[in-house]
């Protein structure tokens, strides 16, 4: 199984941190491989703990190459495997588009997400697994995104989805409730 890990790239507490390293750890000692979209904060986090247990984390990139990856900014530690852009797309010069692109590609590749507090960026990834029927876990008490506007999304949208939604302030419960799921 393949479980995306999104969240905020930047300022984020050291015990949330803690805790999206917690999730790497679980989600690769139950055999399943992380993907993130190859930035820091707290996806960065997820992929060094599964990189704590031998486990897979694949990156998506919004470069076209490893260079531009690094150029970005991105780091290129934890990672097993990159997926970049395509270096013919129309945009590839645009930072912005290729995140966005990015975020669809590294989402629809996924199995089920887990999403860790977040900003504008997470929500986009919210969104499309969302509306692509993946199966999501917000981890609690991480701030962001996940305190208020997720349940507010939901709450006010009247969209159905496939998607099933689970709750939960302890890592290890909720990538063993994501996985049965």
């Amino acid at each position: 199984m393949k479980i995306g890990v999104f969240g905020s790239a930047v300022g984020t507490e050291e015990e949330v941190m803690e805790k999206a390293r917690e999730i790497g750890r679980q989600i690769a000692k139950h055999g399943h491989v992380v993907i993130t979209g190859g930035c820091t904060g707290l996806p960065h986090e997820a992929a060094m703990g599964a990189n704590e247990f031998g486990g897979k984390c694949i990156a998506y990139s919004p470069a076209k190459d490893i260079a531009g990856h690094k150029s970005y900014g991105m780091p290129a530690d934890g990672f097993s495997e990159f997926i970049f852009m395509p270096a013919s797309y129309k945009h590839i010069n645009n930072k912005l588009v290729c995140m966005k692109y990015r975020n669809v590609s590294s989402v629809a590749d996924c199995d089920a997400v887990i999403i860790i507090g977040g900003r504008i960026g997470t929500m986009n990834e919210f969104t499309i697994a969302y509306d692509t029927g993946k199966n999501i876990g917000i981890l609690e008490g991480t701030g962001g995104i996940t305190k208020d506007i997720i349940p507010a999304l939901l709450k006010s949208s009247n969209k159905p989805s496939a998607s099933k939604i689970i709750w939960d302030t302890d890592p290890a419960s909720l990538v063993k409730k994501l996985i049965s799921l």
